[in-house]
């Protein structure tokens, strides 16, 4: 799964910031990643495990709603349990969760 966010700061200059999960952990412990940069700089990210999908979910929840708040956009997000933009199937996955709240907000 990954999320893309995008924001244009005070100075014109975009800051993008993405949530995946694209990165096994070593440990085989569920794993989630946020990665942020502005335009022209480095990109810088933190790496943050948990001991179950569920509280990964939760975390992911959480900071796609706190960077909803300080006015990033959602550009791009790709699930590959299905196909489109959300993924698909029956049961609904953790990104199209959070989008479809972020967006009723």
């Amino acid at each position: 799964m990954t999320l893309t966010l995008f924001t244009r700061g005070r100075n014109g200059r975009l800051s993008y910031y993405t949530l995946h999960d694209r990165q096994p952990s070593l440990d085989g412990l569920p794993v989630l990643i946020s990665a942020w940069r502005v335009e022209g700089c480095r990109e810088r990210e933190r790496r943050f495990s948990f001991a179950s999908e569920k509280e990964r979910d939760r975390a992911l929840r959480r900071l796609f709603t706190r960077a909803v708040r300080r006015g990033y956009t959602l550009l791009y997000s790709f699930d590959r349990s299905g196909i489109g933009r959300f993924g698909g199937g029956p049961e609904a996955t953790a990104a199209d969760a959070v989008v479809r709240a972020a967006s009723e907000a």
